[in-house]
């Protein structure tokens, strides 16, 4: 689901609970927003993050880049007037925020907030259906990012094609083994993350490392 966890993305943590039939959906919550943790309670405004422009918006920002609305246009394909309404969605809910004005002081860039994991309430039917919608948007977001490696990876500098990967392993753990494994892998990607453009390595490039560890529906 959403991502990774650099800044501005968070991976979302969906909240479930029993739920009775025919149940009234709970009145609409404004995103909340505590140390380290974004809270989404309204199902509506979960699905609503699913929106393409939106999830390409996130995922730009994410890279520690700031972006002006005109910036963020090219990358949505939308006009700079629709992107700005999305930014402004964005920073409603916590997920982006306006950076320093630029020395041109012409158009005002955006940043992502900083912030570690997205909490996504899936407790009610709805709920569980628009955190779905967004985690699959991401999912389909990284697949498509693999597929067109894959498809030019001939293309590459040798060293890029070499250290790319794919991997995945089927485990019997319980649910505090794999609470641990999580926290490993997460722990592996710290030391990397947070990287302002100054702080970059030289001939370093951006690379998506996606986690996912889930149990294998009971037959």
């Amino acid at each position: 689901m959403p991502p990774d966890r650099s800044p501005g993305e968070g991976q979302p943590q969906s909240r479930r609970g029993r739920s009775r039939a025919g149940r009234e959906e709970p009145a609409a919550q404004p995103a909340t927003a505590d140390e380290g943790t974004l809270h989404l309670r309204d199902p509506r405004e979960i699905r609503a993050l699913a929106h393409p422009a939106r999830m390409a918006i996130i995922d730009a920002l994410a890279s520690g880049d700031e972006l002006t609305a005109t910036e963020c246009a090219a990358i949505t394909g939308l006009s700079p007037s629709a992107t700005a309404y999305h930014l402004k969605f964005l920073e409603r809910h916590h997920f982006a925020e306006p950076a320093p004005a630029r020395r041109d002081g012409r158009e005002r860039p955006w940043r992502a907030t900083r912030r570690t994991w997205v909490d996504l309430d899936a407790s009610t039917p709805a709920g569980a259906a628009a955190t779905a919608a967004v985690g699959l948007a991401f999912f389909d977001r990284s697949r498509a990012m693999a597929e067109e490696f894959m498809a030019t990876a001939h293309e590459e500098p040798e060293e890029w094609q070499k250290v790319a990967f794919l991997g995945n392993a089927d485990l019997w753990l319980t649910v505090e083994e794999t609470r641990a494994v999580s926290a490993a892998l997460d722990a592996v990607l710290e030391p990397y993350r947070g990287r302002a453009r100054a702080d970059r390595p030289d001939r370093s490039r951006r690379v998506r490392v996606m986690s996912l560890a889930v149990p294998h529906r009971r037959r």
